[in-house]
């Protein structure tokens, strides 16, 4: 073996580089191909049956939701009767007069509370109420199963029955069945739950119900796929009774062997998608033969081999060109890498389109770039420090304000002058209102307190001509909004409307809540003006209508109103509660 070895290695070395790459590449080519041939075969095979499973079990959850929104009502309006007096008074006054049938009075009374059912309702066939006493009672809107139920119950204890032993123990709760469980009826045509029912006063049961359901509507909910192959099949099983399928969409289909595989959790024939219903208990199931999935995987084989095989030949012919081209590039990329070790970084060699030119020019790139990164790196670190060091003193600025405007505060006190104090107060109240500790977002509260401030700080300089009134409704008081949207249009109010009349004047704040939405209105009694576009030029209006729509959306703003010689309006338009904010107002 060694021998044969070394004999084949002296045989490979004879070779020159271009009949070694030849050899290399064609014998690599044909294993790949085997390799990636027999392994994408199966991995699409396995690929293909897990995509459909999933595919068809999101179809399959539809399908379920689908009942569920149909059974829904049904339920709804069958628990909704228990509420019903009457039903509650012909169930427990019941006794056992021989008679197997409810009085001719009594049946009237069912049949007008339980065609809220069977007439209204298109899935539900028909329906039967039972009491403790042998009495019985049977409505249907197709007419049909009446006579032959009364006479099996003629003969029959509804109590001895399978079906009743299993809806007693659910105590109330709805027991769905595949089929009909009525004597005197055809129990494969409809499926039906069965329910206790309990006095909802007393929770004492006071007989029975069975309300059948057209199979046909089983089929209404099955969403089906673009279906393009021709196994397969839906059906509707029921997981506590392993027998015959609820629905089955298909004639064609081995109904037993199909059950039995899926009952089993056998793979082999058929790959099963499923889902389950929670109202019914049953199971939404989609089945199909895995010989028809195995086509795409089988084609996809063969696709593959037959390019394997086309590959073997274009290697043939390009293996010697190839061994030509690819020492130049790497040449020049040793060359490079060589300098760069010893310390270059400044690489101007160019390189040719191929891939290892490609590789050749993203080093080069990389080490031209580091140098201009590492120079930017720099100056970002210096801009950052500087940036925190202007931070820091804008923290400290209104700190150092505050503490001013308290010293001459104080010194007013002291001097007596209390209009100066008052004014000092006003103005470093205001300031601080201002800043709001630097937040985005005010109360309504506050941002009116900041107005108050300001009119007192206007009427100590134009000596008490403006009046202001603030009518803004309790409950949005601790409601949050932007700062600084309502002073500018005091601001505007009073030098443009109140400060140009002769007189006194005066400016009112209204505020309330409309459906989901913040109204307020800034009304002045001043000259008014007769081109609104104007209120509109200015920049702190527009800075204040830009913020508006910025933070809350286009459909809110600002409006004017303007008539000359009687004053201005102006309504800002919010909503109450702002995005990302779980509370619209704080709770004090």
């Amino acid at each position: 073996m060694k021998s044969r070895f070394l004999n084949g290695w002296k045989w490979w070395r004879r070779h020159n580089i271009r009949d070694q790459i030849f050899m290399s590449m064609l014998f690599l080519t044909i294993l790949a191909t085997g390799v990636l041939g027999t392994v994408s075969y199966h991995m699409e095979k396995t690929t293909i049956e897990e995509n459909y499973r999933q595919s068809y079990e999101t179809m399959l959850k539809n399908s379920s939701k689908i009942l569920d929104l149909k059974l829904k009502p049904i339920i709804d309006k069958e628990r909704s009767i228990l509420t019903d007096a009457t039903l509650c008074e012909v169930l427990e006054r019941g006794q056992k007069d021989g008679d197997h049938e409810f009085t001719r009075e009594d049946q009237k009374a069912l049949e007008k509370i339980l065609t809220n059912i069977t007439f209204q309702e298109e899935a539900v066939s028909s329906v039967a109420v039972m009491d403790f006493y042998g009495h019985h009672f049977f409505l249907s809107n197709i007419n049909k199963g009446g006579l032959s139920f009364y006479n099996y119950y003629k003969e029959h204890r509804f109590q001895d029955e399978s079906w009743y032993k299993k809806t007693a123990a659910n105590a109330g709760k709805e027991v769905f069945w595949g089929q009909g469980v009525l004597g005197g009826e055809d129990t494969e045509e409809v499926v039906c739950f069965t329910k206790i029912l309990n006095n909802p006063s007393t929770g004492v049961p006071m007989g029975c119900m069975i309300l059948n359901l057209s199979r046909r509507m089983l089929g209404e909910s099955i969403v089906e796929g673009d279906e393009e192959y021709h196994t397969s099949v839906y059906m509707i099983v029921d997981e506590a009774q392993k027998g015959i399928p609820v629905y089955l969409n298909s004639e064609d289909a081995d109904t037993k062997q199909l059950v039995s595989d899926y009952f089993s959790g056998s793979d082999k024939r058929y790959v099963f998608s499923s889902a389950q219903n929670e109202t019914t208990g049953w199971s939404f199931v989609n089945a199909i033969a895995k010989n028809e999935l195995s086509i795409t995987s089988r084609y996809v084989r063969n696709v593959v081999f037959s390019l394997g095989g086309i590959i073997v030949v274009l290697s043939f012919f390009l293996a010697r060109q190839i061994s030509k081209s690819i020492t130049k590039p790497l040449k020049q990329l040793e060359k490079v890498i060589c300098d760069v070790g010893e310390g270059e970084r400044n690489i101007s060699e160019e390189f040719d389109d191929s891939e290892v030119g490609m590789i050749g020019r993203k080093f080069k790139e990389m080490v031209n770039t580091n140098l201009e990164l590492s120079e930017r790196l720099m100056s970002v670190k210096l801009n950052e420090r500087e940036a925190e060091l202007l931070l820091l003193q804008a923290q400290i600025n209104p700190h150092f304000l505050y503490n001013t405007l308290d010293s001459i505060y104080c010194v007013a006190i002291i001097h007596g002058d209390d209009q100066i104090a008052e004014m000092i107060l006003a103005l470093s109240n205001n300031f601080k209102l201002s800043l709001n500790n630097g937040e985005k977002y005010i109360t309504v509260e506050d941002s009116v307190r900041r107005v108050e401030e300001y009119m007192k700080l206007q009427n100590m300089r134009y000596q008490d001509r403006f009046e202001l009134r603030i009518e803004v409704e309790p409950e949005i008081r601790n409601c949050r909004i932007i700062s600084f949207i309502l002073q500018p249009f005091v601001e505007n109010a009073m030098y443009h409307g109140l400060e140009p009349k002769m007189g006194k004047g005066s400016i009112r704040i209204t505020g309330k809540r409309a459906d989901t939405n913040l109204i307020f209105e800034i009304i002045d009694d001043g000259v008014g003006i007769d081109d609104l576009s104007r209120l509109e030029s200015g920049y702190g209006i527009r800075n204040v209508k830009e913020r508006i729509q910025l933070n809350y959306g286009s459909e809110y703003g600002v409006t004017f109103e303007s008539e000359p010689g009687k004053g201005t309006t102006v309504r800002i338009t919010i909503p109450e509660k702002m995005k990302g904010m779980e509370k619209a107002c704080i709770d004090w």
